[in-house]
């Protein structure tokens, strides 16, 4: 039986999703969660899309590109978070908060919003500091509990998901960054300048990539953080 303080993982679901970030106080007409069903680049969704979230099969060994961070560019400061070694179930809830946390100027909080709160209180923190934050925040950890019991698989404790999630942003200077609580090293990863070419076409190439270098594993799921 898994302690009172565990954080269960997450299911790959828009419509718990939504529910969950409800519960934190996230105003949930100020965005909305997207399926993205093809990785075609001729096929954009219509809508703005914030960031991706990407789930992919993870054996607990990730490849050395998945392991390696490079430096961030100086103009740019971005909100990261470290996935401790007590949250190594957490990767969907730290992919949410990586995605929410580099477009506040984009989501609105309800007042009295516990993510809200959570996220003011460690702005000037480090992503090891703000771990130990989160780890400690009673009132996520209720809600992340309850939504984790309403997923339609058996609950998972940690050590057992076998799947990993990670984020992709845009940045205020038009760079993409890759954001990975479970890096060694800095939890952004730079991965080009957007320039001339839309979020959505780089990113699904990026994706195409990554499904080849799991050996075509098509076990995966990408959902989009959009504009309502």
């Amino acid at each position: 039986m898994s302690s009172s303080n565990s954080w269960h993982a997450l299911e790959s679901d828009p419509d718990l999703w939504r529910v969950y970030m409800d519960k934190l106080g996230v105003d949930i007409n100020s965005f909305d969660f997207i399926e993205i069903y093809t990785l075609d680049e001729d096929y954009p969704p219509d809508e703005a899309i914030y960031s991706f979230i990407f789930l992919y099969p993870d054996s607990g060994s990730s490849s050395p590109k998945l392991q390696v961070s490079q430096s961030l560019p100086i103009d740019d400061k971005l909100w990261t978070i470290k996935q401790i070694e007590e949250l190594d179930s957490c990767c969907c809830l730290i992919a949410l908060l990586h995605s929410i946390g580099n477009n506040l100027d984009k989501i609105k909080f309800k007042s009295n919003s516990p993510l809200a709160e959570f996220f003011e209180k460690t702005k000037t923190m480090t992503a090891d500091e703000r771990a130990t934050t989160l780890l400690n925040d009673k009132t996520i950890h209720q809600a992340h509990e309850e939504i984790a019991e309403q997923g339609q698989t058996e609950m998972v404790d940690s050590g057992r998901v076998g799947y990993h999630y990670i984020a992709y942003i845009v940045s205020k200077s038009n760079k993409l960054y890759e954001l990975n609580g479970s890096t060694k090293g800095p939890q952004a990863k730079f991965i080009g300048e957007l320039n001339n070419e839309s979020f959505y076409s780089y990113i699904t190439r990026e994706i195409k990539q990554r499904v080849n270098e799991l050996n075509g594993d098509i076990r995966f799921n990408l959902i989009g953080l959009t504009k309502k």
